[in-house]
């Protein structure tokens, strides 16, 4: 009998780091911008003020039992980690709507994107600006 587990932690990662540069794009082209900017919006006071960020969070978190099962197989320490380092309570999934394991997934999610935003977000705002300004003086 052969059992298939599917590594799509990383997958969802990246599909959560795609739609916040999305979100940040948009923040971006909202803003009175007239000169390069200088530092990055705050992920949590500007792009998350209307729980934008925490929704797309929560939207990537697996819902089915067998893919938060298989995350768990191959990730459980880190996974685990996250949930146990934001020391919101037990591991009881009767505290939990969707379960604890659904929890600490989409807290290792948030610590993950957390940490990619602080290294890339002034980047990515730098390649925006330039983008805007080749958009709007073409050659």
């Amino acid at each position: 009998m052969n059992i298939e587990i599917n590594d799509d932690l990383a997958d969802i990662i990246e599909q959560v780091k795609a739609e916040v540069t999305e979100l940040l794009f948009a923040y971006l082209d909202d803003e009175p911008y007239d000169d390069e900017p200088t530092s990055a919006p705050c992920l949590n006071n500007a792009l998350d003020y209307d729980g934008s960020v925490s929704t797309i969070i929560d939207s990537a978190v697996p819902v089915y039992t067998a893919e938060i099962d298989d995350i768990f197989y191959l990730h459980r320490a880190k996974v685990e980690d996250a949930f146990d380092n934001a020391g919101l309570g037990s591991k009881n999934d009767d505290d939990w709507p969707n379960g604890w394991r659904a929890a600490a997934i989409y807290l290792y999610i948030e610590q993950e994107i957390a940490v990619w935003y602080s290294d890339e977000a002034e980047t990515i705002c730098l390649d925006w600006w330039a983008q805007k300004n080749s958009d709007s003086n073409p050659q």
